[in-house]
């Protein structure tokens, strides 16, 4: 059919009008579309766009290793492990951590596959861990924000909050009250990492 009407279009006479020869390209170019089935034809989808109505659960499967668990294509957090934390002496910073703020010492910290001298100490289920590397942040107190809830920090929940308060300030150890409102307070450790302690229930 597409060659019958090819030949009849080759017979209109050269005093066509423009509209006439206009009709005729169109056809032509719609004889090429069919001739070539590669060419996706105007008004459907390419493949990749009809890929895109996949439901999520199926183009995310979830992990082999099994680490990481999906539902309908969600990865499930269960919470946070550890806090890292760099120091510039590990003596002190245990002396602050385990001495002041009296944390225990995790013992199962494999000194012999780590390059750098550290510690693991617990807070409740989670644990914070110091590492003795150069630090790219600045330690100079007056260089960093005065209220440490401007700064960089990470959050415990406490039982007493005035227990702890009271332990920093015979220790020397300034701090300052959240803004919000809520019965936390900011404090930094002597390499200027910053810690807020808020009063409530064990959650764990």
């Amino acid at each position: 059919m597409a060659t019958v009407l090819l030949r009849s279009l080759r017979t209109v006479p050269p005093a066509q009008s423009a509209r006439s020869r206009d009709v005729c390209v169109s056809v032509k170019a719609a004889f090429r579309l069919i001739s070539r089935p590669n060419v996706t034809p105007i008004g459907q989808p390419r493949r990749s766009q009809q890929l895109s109505t996949v439901a999520p659960n199926v183009l995310a499967s979830p992990s082999k290793s099994g680490l990481a668990e999906t539902v309908n294509g969600t990865v499930t957090f269960h919470g946070v492990h550890h806090v890292a934390l760099l120091c510039a002496n590990l003596e002190r910073s245990l002396e602050f951590y385990q001495g002041l703020l009296e944390l225990e010492l995790n013992p199962d910290r494999p000194h012999h596959k780590l390059p750098y001298r550290g510690a693991w100490l617990w807070i409740g289920p989670e644990m914070i861990h110091l590492m003795e590397l150069p630090n790219p942040d600045s330690t100079d107190k007056d260089k960093r924000p005065e209220h440490g809830g401007r700064d960089r920090h990470f959050c415990i929940g406490v039982a007493n909050l005035d227990a702890l308060a009271e332990k920093l300030e015979k220790a020397g150890v300034t701090y300052t009250h959240s803004m919000s409102g809520r019965p936390a307070i900011f404090f930094r450790d002597p390499d200027m990492n910053c810690l807020e302690c808020v009063e409530l229930e064990s959650w764990r």
